[in-house]
């Protein structure tokens, strides 16, 4: 089949790189592949969490590769990635991409990315942090408190760099070769300190801290295209339009939701209840109102525990495992544990599966309730575990606020969703709306997508 116009997505995951390629005529996928970054380090604070960014623009690269002739008829770029995250660079790091391949030389110009998982700046150092003016909270791993906690203990990180932003912030000034990074409204909201409502930075109380405000990014609306591909790269035409970075989580939701009366459930790593929203209404603990697309927000409560909790368990059952000296792969477990009978399902335990803690409650931790001598099984903990991580979704946003949005479907997204009948079931049973589980298109798909939305006129 001959495509004339080609949208490229590329979504810069937490532990993957995704692309898909999008039909402008038909708004249909028509090619998509993911490769794992393999990017964790050991971080240099036992709190942190880091990763390696040439092993992920390596993976970038081999994501983009792999179509092949296609990409000749890739007419723009639109990415998104993991948010509140930072990477610093010095403009000789982008320059050096089109120049040679990435050396140990290379790798002095840019430093790890610190995640969103990163910790280092803890209740205690925080509390020590002005309050932002603007209607979004700046928790642990939030961009601006790691530039603070950098500045605090680590001041040779920020006078090695002239340039910051996130992940997918650093590859669009690669793609384009520019030296001044650029940022979206989505990606600058999750760093913190920044005022939504006017589009700025909290330059005075940032001043008045000491904050190096010479480092923050410039920052656009999402739609907006920041430049062309400086040159032709595996087959994608020089001059393909490249939008501005936005965030994975809205593009995840863009890529699901057909309408407003809809909500969306994605667990992958971690866990998202979402739904679309016109204004900003009174928040409550867990729940905050991001940037979207086109003057409207995305109601979020956005839970650090998710498929990562599944992943801790499973890999804590396989070293017991091997601490016995019996043998099993950790891909039989999970066969074993996710094809659990209905009957298996049912236990009085109840988990509280909190053991990366929440952004609003950094301070408590996961539980074991209704524990009794014959049902600490395998099978009734896995349970436990799936059920306690809807269960906790519905404490940071009960079904009464689903209701009084006008939500009537509830649409399931992530990994996890798709391969857990237990999970399936709970959401069900806690919110008592139709679910509709999606093999959908992802957050490289939505990149795509929002660019398409945004700039009909480059397709016609």
């Amino acid at each position: 089949m001959d495509f004339e116009k080609l949208i490229l997505g590329i979504d810069i995951g937490t532990s993957s790189v995704k692309v898909s390629l999008l039909d402008s005529c038909t708004s249909k996928s028509i090619y998509a592949k993911s490769v794992p970054t393999i990017s964790k380090i050991n971080p240099s604070h036992q709190k942190g969490d880091e990763q390696d960014v040439v092993k992920i623009l390596k993976a970038m690269k081999q994501c983009i590769k792999s179509p092949g002739k296609m990409m000749e008829k890739v007419k723009a770029i639109g990415i998104c990635g993991q948010m509140h995250g930072i990477v610093f660079w010095d403009e000789k790091f982008v320059h050096n991409f089109w120049d040679s391949e990435f050396t140990s030389k290379t790798d002095k110009f840019v430093s790890n990315l610190y995640t969103w998982q990163d910790a280092r700046t803890d209740f205690q150092f925080l509390a020590k942090l002005p309050k932002p003016h603007s209607h979004l909270k700046a928790y642990s791993g939030y961009g601006c408190n790691t530039i603070f906690w950098l500045k605090e203990n680590q001041p040779e990180i920020l006078s090695n760099f002239n340039q910051c932003g996130t992940i997918q912030d650093l590859i669009v000034s690669i793609l384009c070769n520019q030296g001044k990074s650029v940022m979206s409204t989505h990606n600058a909201a999750s760093w913190g300190y920044f005022n939504v409502t006017d589009c700025s930075w909290n330059i005075d109380i940032l001043t008045e801290a000491n904050f190096p405000v010479h480092l923050l990014p410039s920052v656009v609306q999402p739609g907006i295209n920041v430049g062309t591909l400086y040159e032709t790269l595996y087959n994608i035409p020089k001059g393909a339009v490249v939008g501005v970075a936005l965030g994975d989580l809205q593009c995840s939701v863009i890529a699901t939701l057909t309408t407003m009366t809809d909500a969306v459930i994605n667990i992958s790593t971690s866990a998202q209840v979402a739904f679309i929203a016109k204004e900003i209404e009174t928040q409550c603990d867990g729940v905050e109102y991001f940037p979207y697309f086109e003057n409207h927000f995305l109601a979020v409560a956005a839970s650090l525990n998710g498929g990562n909790v599944l992943d801790s368990f499973v890999r804590s059952v396989f070293s017991w495992v091997s601490a016995l000296g019996l043998t099993i792969t950790e891909d039989e477990l999970w066969n074993r544990l996710l094809h659990l009978s209905p009957e298996e399902n049912l236990t009085p335990l109840i988990v509280n599966p909190l053991i990366f803690g929440e952004r609003h409650n950094p301070t408590t931790y996961g539980s074991l309730i209704n524990v009794t001598n014959n049902n600490l099984t395998l099978s009734e903990l896995f349970s436990g575990f799936c059920k306690g991580i809807i269960n906790n979704l519905l404490k940071m946003m009960p079904r009464e606020m689903l209701l009084k949005a006008g939500i009537q479907r509830i649409i399931g997204s992530g990994s996890v969703i798709n391969k857990n009948h237990i999970i399936k079931t709970q959401i069900e049973t806690c919110y008592n709306l139709p679910l509709s589980v999606t093999m959908s298109e992802d957050s490289a798909f939505g990149a795509a997508l929002a660019l398409l939305k945004n700039n009909p006129s480059l397709f016609n």
